[in-house]
Order: C-alpha cells, then structure tokens, then sequence
C-alpha cells in the first residue's frame, strides 16, 4: 500500500487557498487571526465542510488522518465529531461508501475493499467538530491516484451557528450543507460557528470577498433580539459593497421543541424572527437588491423528531432541512 497527501487532492467547502492557512482543512486564513473573536478563530479550526476529492482505480480506500484536538461531546457521536465519511460517484450521483470512525487523535482505517479495479471518483468529508492536522489516503501499491478538475460553478456560501457547523450528524456526509453540496452538484463553503454566529461585521466582510452563487445567513440561535437589529443591515451593506448581485438569503430560527410548552422560550424565538424580517423589511425599503427570507414553518418536519435534544438536528432533521432550503432555493429562482 502506498499514501499520498494533499498535492493529490481537490480540496472543497473552502474559500481560502491552502498556502494561505495553518492547515489546508481549516476554514479561514492565518490573516483573518487578528480580525476576528478568539472563539471564532478556534471555531475555524474544526474542518465542517471542508472535503477531499480524488479519482481512483484502486480495488481499496485506506484512510490516515490526524485530529487536532480528539474533542468529544456527550450528544453527538465521535463518527460525526471527528470521522471522515466516504462517497464515489456513481451515474453522476454520490453514493455513500463508509465511514473512518476515530479511536484517538492519530487513525488509520480502510473504509472499502474488494472494489474492481476501475477509476472511480471520491469524495472524503473531514470532521465536523474537530480539526485535522494532516490526512493521507492510502491505494495498492499498483494504482493510481489524481486530482480531480476544479468545478467552475461558484459555491453557496453558508454562515450560521452550531447547526450550520453540523451539530448532531451522526457522520460529516449528513450535515445538511453537505447533503445540499450532493444533490445540487454546487460547492458549498461552510462559516458555520457552535455558539458564535452573530452576523458580526468581522465575518461579513470575510463573506464579501468570495465569489458566492449565494450567501445563505442562518445565525438566529445565536443572537439577541437586539443583535439582530445591530447586526443584520449592516451585515448586508458589508457584502453589497463588494458583491452587489449574489442573492442573500436570511433564515428564521426553528421554533425549539422547549418551546412549544415553555412560554418564556417560546416568546423569545418568536420575537427574535420577527426582528429579523423587521430588518428584512428595512432592507427591501432601502432597495437593497437580492434579498430573500425564507420562514421556518415546516423546515424540519412537523412529527417534533428531527432533533436530538430539541435544538440540534439528528440525520432525519438535517435530511428534512436540506430538502426544504433546495426547495425554496428553486421557488426564488437562485438555484
């Protein structure tokens, strides 16, 4: 068996040129170090979204890969928080292959073996709530591996909390950018941020300066009433600077399953989402172009199963949510 790193891989869900960052798998430059929250610095260390992509004729796929931290969480498995999850592409749709499920920082596994020895493109997800130092994919001895050609499509460009991030899937396939990604065939670049998507200006102008299809903004479960009066406009105004035309798409917080019998929480939410389209409104009277909303109604279901705790998605929740933003994706007419 033979390993090969990054100079063999197509490196996707990021915005940033590897030689630009501490780690290829991180999600935003070593210059942005000094621009924004500690927290949000060391959020961007962790991998969500970020894949590798690469054509092989190998009869099996092994896997190395060093975490940066071996984290752990009590309601999201350790296959989600810091596995790598692989698919092929199978008549122009990917499949799902296996996953690397961790045993400590350093890992070794083989996912697949026995395959016929014919050229298959791959795609690998890294973790979604632990960094990756370096990573290896291993073939036999007499196959071969390349890089893939980049895709010429811009990507839909995410920024949120927690959930955004991938918080519970139980593998990095299942986070619903990354389900989105599959099924549209579009890159997504994933800003997602446990705890710390606030629509900070920080943040905004690191937005402004990619190429985005769209800007999806999803942070509502991480502000205040009064955040989101500070910060939504401004966040807007900050990528219209630079980006005048990409759609940008504000999401409404899902109503929490607490919050269909605790009254205070329940409030709360339901204030938070109407400041939003409050701003929303602001927005459309200024003339700001290209903005859309969509409502939470419905996002993940109604059957109150689509969660782990009651805030965090499960598989089912985030394959609900991912089907209902392709769809109201394809009702504005930007996808």
């Amino acid at each position: 068996m033979k390993f090969f790193d990054k100079e063999f891989f197509l490196i996707q869900g990021s915005s940033f040129n590897s030689s630009s960052k501490d780690s290829p798998y991180d999600r935003l430059s070593i210059e942005s170090k000094n621009l924004v929250r500690k927290e949000l610095w060391d959020l961007s260390k962790n991998s969500a979204g970020i894949s590798i992509k690469f054509n092989t004729n190998s009869s099996s796929i092994t896997v190395k890969w060093l975490l940066l931290n071996d984290f752990t969480m009590q309601h999201m498995p350790n296959s989600g928080i810091k596995g790598v999850d692989l698919y092929y592409k199978s008549s122009k749709k990917w499949q799902y292959v296996g996953t690397g499920i961790p045993e400590g920082k350093s890992n070794q596994k083989t996912i697949i073996k026995n395959l016929s020895e014919k050229k298959r493109e791959f795609q690998l997800y890294l973790p979604l709530y632990d960094g990756v130092k370096k990573i290896e994919i291993g073939i036999q001895n007499h196959s071969f591996i390349e890089k893939p050609p980049k895709p010429s499509k811009k990507p839909i460009v995410f920024y949120g909390t927690s959930i955004t991030q991938g918080g519970c899937a139980s593998r990095p396939g299942l986070a619903h950018t990354n389900i989105i990604a599959r099924k549209t065939d579009i890159e997504c670049i994933n800003f997602g941020f446990s705890g710390n998507g606030r629509m900070e200006k920080t943040i905004a102008s690191i937005l402004a300066e990619i190429d985005a299809l769209f800007y999806v903004i999803d942070c509502l479960a991480n502000m205040t009433k009064s955040q989101i009066k500070k910060n939504a406009l401004p966040l807007v105004k900050i990528i219209r600077k630079k980006n005048p035309i990409a759609p940008i798409v504000f999401i409404e917080n899902i109503i929490f399953e607490s919050a269909y019998f605790d009254k205070k929480i329940k409030k709360d939410l339901e204030e938070k989402n109407i400041e939003l389209k409050t701003q929303f409104d602001k927005m459309v009277n200024e003339n700001i172009n290209n903005v859309y909303y969509i409502s939470q109604n419905g996002a993940i279901g109604k059957d109150h199963e689509g969660t782990v705790d009651g805030v965090h998605f499960n598989d089912l929740g985030f394959m609900r949510y991912s089907d209902y933003l392709i769809a109201n994706f394809k009702k504005m007419k930007i996808l």
